[in-house]
């Protein structure tokens, strides 16, 4: 399973599936997996607009190895598709700067969780 995120022409981040933008209209499933990607894609905004480098072209692929059978995603992978012209000294601190995203260090260690209604 893949999750496409690019950036509209006002920086906007857009995440897609198959062609198709991931909206609150689709599943919730899908807007929690993307935020991986999304989250990763601020941090790569920021890094290029601190540089005065261009977001054109540039796109995150967030690669999902998901298991049927328990129907979880057990491995997450962040491609960072940059231009031809990224200066070349920038390659690791591009991948630091992604490593740094929140939603990724919850995924590594996730918080608990517990459901409760009013009436307990």
């Amino acid at each position: 399973m893949e999750i496409q995120i690019g950036f509209d022409s006002y920086g906007k981040i857009v995440p897609s599936i198959n062609g198709n933008e991931i909206t609150m209209n689709e599943s919730p499933y899908l807007i929690f997996l993307a935020t991986a990607g999304m989250c990763s894609a601020v941090y790569v905004r920021a890094f290029l607009q601190q540089r005065n480098l261009s977001l054109n072209g540039v796109t995150l692929t967030q690669r999902m190895a998901y298991n049927q059978a328990t129907n979880m995603v057990e491995k997450i992978e962040i491609l960072v598709n940059l231009n031809d012209d990224f200066p070349a000294k920038y390659v690791s601190a591009i991948k630091h700067v992604v490593s740094q995203c929140p939603v990724k260090k919850h995924f590594e260690t996730p918080p608990s969780m517990e459901v409760i209604t009013n009436l307990d």
